[in-house]
């Protein structure tokens, strides 16, 4: 059974964030800088230790989102030729997805295309276009982006990102600032910001417009799949104008992965709601554990076929792994 992991992140020096601040703002932050710098030897010994095959690597949100102009653009090229560099080194290992500059959406499919075309990637991982750019992707502006990914036939990762300040102050002021801070990202904020946003792309019409446009969520679905009959009750078509309901798209455009999800309960939402091929292994690397991932894909209880399809068979059709 080939194990594939999506969401599995790396970052550059220079968009690393400064030491005891952002994700290293932890007691275990020096450790996960050093984790998020290799790409090497050690990350390839951490993959064995937990039966995992293969990584698909992508940069640390926010990246060179949270750049714009020139600046953006170099640093995106900078990250995508690194991870290009390690991926060349370990062949049949390590798999990447694009860092993108999305503050110019034209850009950022010019460098969509060199990843895929020149360097050999297999999709481009968007952090939430919200809190850098401030626009989801069904933004007007992004739909050369889109187009990119559509006609490249490359998957979008949509992961969640930082919301912006004043986001954060209206819905999570007045707690204790920890509290606060894990409530606004990943205890709450980032999935159900994630999960809103992939619905914004449905009920704007934006996968209707670009129906070959193939998105990947994480983290169980952002919640996705647990509400989704729900969404299909409150916006039908006779309100979003669309053909379809909600469902249609989601079935027809989506994926989850199990990223950071490590308890039974929402894996299996997410297979009952989406089917076992809509589902992808996934771990979170380093900021999650590779052997409580491994612990979680062992437990499901499904049969080999399936579990092998959740594993990897999954993520080598969507993303063409032989």
């Amino acid at each position: 059974m080939r194990t594939i992991a999506l969401e599995e992140h790396f970052w550059i020096p220079e968009l690393a964030a400064p030491p005891g601040t952002g994700p290293l703002a932890r007691p275990d932050g020096v450790t996960l800088d050093q984790r998020l710098r290799d790409l090497g030897e050690d990350r390839i010994h951490a993959m064995d230790a937990a039966g995992i095959d293969v990584q698909v690597v992508s940069h640390v949100q926010p990246g060179a989102q949270a750049l714009a102009g020139q600046p953006a653009a170099d640093a995106a090229r900078k990250a995508n030729d690194a991870l290009a560099r390690a991926v060349a080194a370990r062949p049949g290992r390590l798999a990447g997805f694009a860092t993108l500059p999305t503050g110019d959406p034209r850009q950022a499919a010019g460098e969509l295309e060199r990843a895929v075309s020149d360097l050999g990637f297999v999709g481009g991982m968007v952090h939430s276009t919200l809190g850098t750019n401030n626009a989801f992707l069904d933004d007007a502006r992004f739909e050369p982006l889109l187009a990119a990914f559509e006609q490249l036939d490359v998957p979008l990762y949509l992961h969640p990102g930082t919301a912006p300040r004043q986001v954060a102050d209206i819905l999570f002021g007045g707690l204790d600032p920890a509290v606060a801070g894990r409530l606004a990202t990943n205890a709450w904020g980032w999935h159900a910001e994630a999960g809103l946003h992939a619905l914004r792309m449905i009920a704007s019409g934006t996968l209707e417009r670009h129906p070959g446009l193939r998105l990947i969520i994480g983290h169980g679905g952002e919640m996705l799949p647990f509400m989704l009959a729900r969404v299909d009750q409150m916006l039908p078509p006779a309100v979003t104008g669309l053909p379809h309901p909600p469902s249609v798209y989601v079935h027809r455009n989506v994926w989850v992965t199990t990223s950071g999800m490590f308890s039974l309960p929402p894996v299996l939402c997410g297979i009952q709601v989406m089917g076992v091929d809509r589902v992808l292994f996934s771990v979170d690397y380093p900021f999650a554990s590779n052997a409580a991932g491994r612990r979680l894909l062992d437990a499901l209880p499904l049969s080999p076929a399936d579990k092998a399809k959740v594993a990897g068979g999954n993520a080598e059709r969507l993303l063409g792994l032989a």
